[in-house]
C-alpha cells in the first residue's frame, strides 16, 4: 500500500513524527546533554521558542480579536495548546479581563491574568511569555504561554554523558520543526492574519487567503474565506436593503409632506413632534410654532376637544374616529371646520408611543350645506307661497265673477230707477262697497299672477322719486325720508303703477314700524350682478344684471319666527282694523310678475330692510310718466256677439247691460250649446268671447272647436291667470287674443269693441 506524502499528512500528525524523532534521540543523550543544554542552550533556547511561539499565536488570534470573536479565539487557543509544553494559554484584556483561555487537560486550571499566580508559575520551573496583541480593533489585548521543562536535576542525570550528541541533535531537530513550522504554520497563519488586517483596514472583502494545503490550516483559510465570501454578501444585501430604506423613507416623507390630509404626530406629552405641510397651513402656525410644543401652548384653540382625545388613545390604544369639531383660525380669524382621526402610535414591541392624527378640513363642505339648506329654506318658501298664490288667485277669480255681477246688476238697477228714488242710494252704496271688494280682489290677483300685458320699458328713479313725494307729505315730521340712488340705473322692463304701489305699500309699512320713536327710511337704488347660482340670494334670480331697490328702516324689526309668514295673504301683525293682511302678499305677487324677487332682513330692534331685485334691460327706457290715450265709452253697432261663460248670473248680467250698449249678444253657460249655435249657423256671429277656465270643456278647446266649423271666426278668450303655454296654444289654434279678464261689464264692452274695429281695419 502506497503511504501517503509527509507534506500530505494532517499538521498534526506531522508535528508528533517529528516530535517522536526528536524524542528518541532525546532519550539517547538526555542525560548526558542535559546540565550544558540547559544552562547553555536549552532553557534561552525554550524561552525564545516560547516568544516565537508566542508571536506566531498571536499573529493566529489578531483577526479573532479585532472582530471581538471570544469563540473563534478559544478554538484557536485549543488548536495550538496541543503542544506537550505549553500548559495554558490565555488572551487577556487592558483591564484584566480573560478574553479566550486554554488549559492542558491534565493540570490545573490557573488565571494567567493574576500576577500573583504568574510569580507561582515562574518560582516552579514553568517559562511565562507575554506577547501584546497588535490588534487595531477596539480590543487592546496581551498573550500570556506558560509552559512547562524538565526539572534540571532529572535531565543532567539522565543526558549528561551525551551532551554533546543531544545538543547537536536537538538542533538539528529546532532547525527541523522551525523549517516546517514556518512552512506549515507561520507563513499561511501569517498570509491570514495580514489579510484579516487589510479586510479589517480597507473594508475590502473581496480579498482571499491563497492556500493549497490540506490540512488544519489550509482548512483554516478554507473557511476564513468562505466568512468572507458570507460577510461580502451580507454587506452587499445591507447596502441593497439600506438604499431600498433610504429610497422608501424619502417616498413615504414625500407623501407625508405633500399629503392633502392634515397629518401630525403627538408623543406621550401631547407634545408635536412631527407635522406635515397641509398641517401647517389648516392650523394657521408655522413648523417652529408646533414642534415641541404642548398642544395647550401651540393651538390653545384645538386643545378642548383635541387634548382629551389623545389622552384616551394612549390609555387604552383605541383608535377615535370621525370626530367634527372646529376652531378659530389665528392667521385669518375665520372659523375652519374638522373631521379628525386619532390612532395610537406603536414602537417595535407593541408599547404606545405617541398619536397619530389625521385631520380632513371640511369647512367648504359644511358651508356648501349651509348654503344648501339656505336654498332650500328658500325653494320651501317660493313653493308656498307659489301655492298660496294659486288658492288665493282661484278664490278671487270666482269672488270677482260675483262682484261683477253684483256691481252690474246694481248699475242696471239704478239706470232703471229715477235719480230721487228712495233706493238709488243704497244701489251706489253698493256700487261703491263692491268697487272697494273689486279692489281687494285686484290686488289678491295682483298677489297671485303676472300681469304681464302692462310692463313696459321704463326708468325707475322717477317711480321711486314720486312714491317718496306722497309719503313724505302723509308721515310725521320725526320719521325722515331719504333717497340714494345710482348716476344712473339700469332700465327694467316694469309696470309703473304696479311698482308705484309696492313702494307706497313697503314704505306705509316703514313708517307705521317707527312711529312711536321716529327713525329713518332710506330706499337705495343700485345696480347688482349674480354671477353664478351659487352666489344667487334666491333660487328665483338667475345669473345676470339686477336693479336692486332696498327699502330700509330703523324701527321695530319683525321677530324671527314671523319673517317666513310675511309675505302669506291676510297675515298681518297689526291690530284689528288696522290692515288687511294684504299688502306684503301684493307686493310679493307683483315682484314675481316682473321675473325678479323680494327678500327681507329684519331683527327686532334694529330694523329691517326689503330687497327687490327687477332684471335689467338694456335698451333704452320710455318715460314712465307717459299715460295711454283716453277711451270714450264703448257703444254697439248691432254686431252679433256669442258670450260663452259657466257663471250663469254674468252671462245674464253681461247680455242685459251690452244689449243696453248696442250690442246683439246670445249667452250660453255650456260650451256644446256654443259649438251647436255655431254649428247651425256659422256666419251668423261677428265675434265669440269666451271664459278660458270652464268645467267639462275649456275656453281653449271650445275655440279649437269652433274654428273647425268655421276657420277664421273672431274669437277672444279671458282668463283670470294668462300662462305662456295658454297664449302659445291659442297662436296653434287660431285664435287672435288671449287677455286678461275684465273686471267690470263696461270693459267687457271696450274690449269687443277694441276687436271688432280692429277687424274693420
Amino acid at each position: 500500500m502506497k503511504l501517503p506524502a509527509f507534506s500530505h499528512l494532517p499538521l498534526q500528525r506531522r508535528l508528533l513524527l517529528l516530535v517522536g524523532l526528536a524524542a528518541v534521540v532525546a532519550l539517547l543523550l538526555a542525560v548526558a546533554a542535559a546540565a550544558i543544554y540547559d544552562f547553555s542552550t536549552y532553557r534561552p533556547r525554550a524561552v525564545e521558542d516560547a516568544h516565537a511561539q508566542a508571536q506566531s499565536i498571536a499573529a493566529i488570534v489578531t483577526a479573532a480579536v479585532e472582530f471581538q470573536d471570544a469563540r473563534t479565539a478559544n478554538e484557536y487557543l485549543s488548536a495550538l495548546g496541543r503542544d506537550p509544553n505549553i500548559e495554558a494559554l490565555a488572551i487577556v484584556l487592558e483591564d484584566g479581563t480573560v478574553f479566550a483561555e486554554y488549559h492542558r487537560p491534565s493540570t490545573q486550571r490557573v488565571d494567567l491574568s493574576d500576577a500573583k499566580i504568574q510569580q507561582r508559575l515562574i518560582g516552579t520551573g514553568r517559562i511565562l511569555t507575554q506577547y501584546h496583541i497588535d490588534s487595531r480593533g477596539p480590543l487592546d489585548a496581551d498573550l500570556w504561554i506558560a509552559t512547562a521543562l524538565t526539572p534540571f536535576a532529572d535531565r543532567v542525570w539522565e543526558y549528561a554523558p551525551l551532551l554533546g550528541a543531544v545538543a547537536l541533535s536537538l538542533f538539528a531537530l529546532a532547525m527541523m520543526l522551525s523549517i516546517t513550522l514556518r512552512r506549515a504554520i507561520s507563513e499561511p497563519v501569517q498570509a491570514l492574519a495580514a489579510t484579516a488586517r487589510d479586510v479589517t483596514r480597507l473594508r475590502d472583502y473581496r480579498r482571499r487567503v491563497a492556500s493549497d494545503s490540506s490540512d488544519e490550516v489550509g482548512q483554516l483559510a478554507r473557511d476564513f474565506n468562505a466568512m468572507l465570501e458570507t460577510v461580502e454578501e451580507r454587506e452587499r444585501a445591507l447596502r441593497q436593503s439600506e438604499e431600498t430604506a433610504r429610497r422608501q423613507l424619502i417616498e413615504i416623507e414625500s407623501i407625508y409632506a405633500n399629503a392633502q390630509v392634515g397629518l401630525c404626530v403627538i408623543d406621550r406629552q401631547l407634545r408635536y413632534v412631527r407635522i406635515n405641510k397641509q398641517m401647517m397651513e389648516m392650523s394657521g402656525h408655522a413648523r417652529d410654532a408646533l414642534i415641541g410644543l404642548t398642544i395647550d401652548e401651540a393651538t390653545p384653540e384645538l386643545a378642548g376637544v383635541l387634548v382629551p382625545i389623545c389622552q384616551q388613545v394612549l390609555a387604552t390604544g383605541k383608535p377615535i374616529v370621525n370626530v367634527e369639531y372646529n376652531s378659530v383660525v389665528p392667521s385669518t380669524e375665520a372659523p375652519r371646520y374638522w373631521v379628525g382621526n386619532h390612532h395610537a402610535l406603536r414602537d417595535e414591541v407593541g408599547n404606545i408611543i405617541g398619536v397619530n392624527v389625521a385631520i380632513h378640513d371640511i369647512t367648504d363642505r359644511k358651508r356648501a350645506n349651509e348654503e344648501r339648506a339656505a336654498l332650500e329654506g328658500q325653494l320651501r318658501q317660493s313653493q308656498k307661497m307659489e301655492a298660496l298664490g294659486t288658492l288665493a288667485g282661484g278664490i278671487a277669480h270666482d269672488f270677482n265673477n260675483v262682484l261683477t255681477a253684483i256691481s252690474g246688476n246694481a248699475q242696471l238697477a239704478i239706470e232703471d230707477l229715477a235719480p230721487d228714488h228712495p233706493a238709488t242710494t243704497s244701489l251706489y252704496e253698493i256700487k261703491r262697497a263692491t268697487g272697494r271688494a273689486k279692489d281687494l280682489v285686484r290686488r289678491i290677483l295682483a298677489f297671485s299672477r303676472p300681469e304681464q300685458n302692462i310692463q313696459h320699458l321704463i326708468d325707475l328713479r322717477p317711480v321711486v322719486e314720486e312714491a317718496l313725494r306722497l309719503l313724505r307729505a302723509t308721515v310725521p315730521r320725526m320719521i325722515d325720508i331719504r333717497l340714494e340712488a345710482d348716476t344712473h340705473p339700469p332700465p327694467v322692463m316694469a309696470d309703473a303703477t304696479q311698482v308705484h304701489q309696492v313702494l307706497m305699500n313697503l314704505g306705509k309699512n316703514a313708517c307705521d314700524a317707527m312711529l312711536s320713536h321716529g327713525g329713518t327710511l332710506t330706499i337705495r337704488l343700485t345696480e347688482d350682478h349674480i354671477d353664478s347660482l351659487r352666489d344667487s340670494p334666491s333660487p328665483d334670480l338667475h345669473p345676470g344684471r339686477y336693479l336692486r331697490i332696498s327699502v330700509a328702516d330703523t324701527g321695530t324689526g319683525i321677530p324671527p319666527e314671523l319673517i317666513e309668514r310675511v309675505f302669506e295673504p291676510f297675515f298681518t301683525t297689526k291690530g284689528h282694523g288696522e290692515g288687511t293682511g294684504l299688502g306684503l302678499s301684493v307686493v310679493h305677487g307683483i315682484v314675481r310678475g316682473h321675473h325678479g324677487a323680494i327678500l327681507v332682513h329684519s331683527q327686532p330692534g334694529t330694523g329691517t330692510v326689503f330687497d327687490l331685485y327687477f332684471p335689467a334691460a338694456a335698451r333704452e327706457a320710455e318715460d314712465a310718466a307717459k299715460t295711454s290715450s283716453a277711451t270714450t265709452a264703448p257703444t254697439g253697432k248691432g254686431e252679433h256677439v256669442l258670450y260663452v261663460d259657466d257663471e250663469e248670473q254674468l252671462v245674464h248680467l253681461v247680455t242685459r247691460m251690452m244689449e243696453r250698449m248696442g250690442y246683439n249678444v246670445t249667452g250660453m253657460t255650456r260650451p256644446t250649446d256654443a259649438i251647436d249655435a255655431v254649428r247651425a249657423n256659422p256666419d251668423s256671429f261677428d265675434l265669440v268671447l269666451t271664459d278660458l277656465g270652464m268645467p267639462g270643456m275649456s275656453g281653449m278647446d271650445l275655440a279649437e272647436a269652433l274654428l273647425q266649423l268655421r276657420p277664421g271666426l273672431p274669437i277672444i278668450i279671458t282668463s283670470g291667470y294668462v300662462r305662456a303655454e295658454d297664449a302659445r296654444r291659442a297662436e296653434q289654434i287660431g285664435v287672435r287674443d288671449v287677455v286678461m279678464k275684465p273686471n267690470t261689464v263696461a270693459e267687457i264692452g271696450q274690449l269687443i269693441r277694441d276687436r271688432l274695429d280692429a277687424l274693420k281695419k
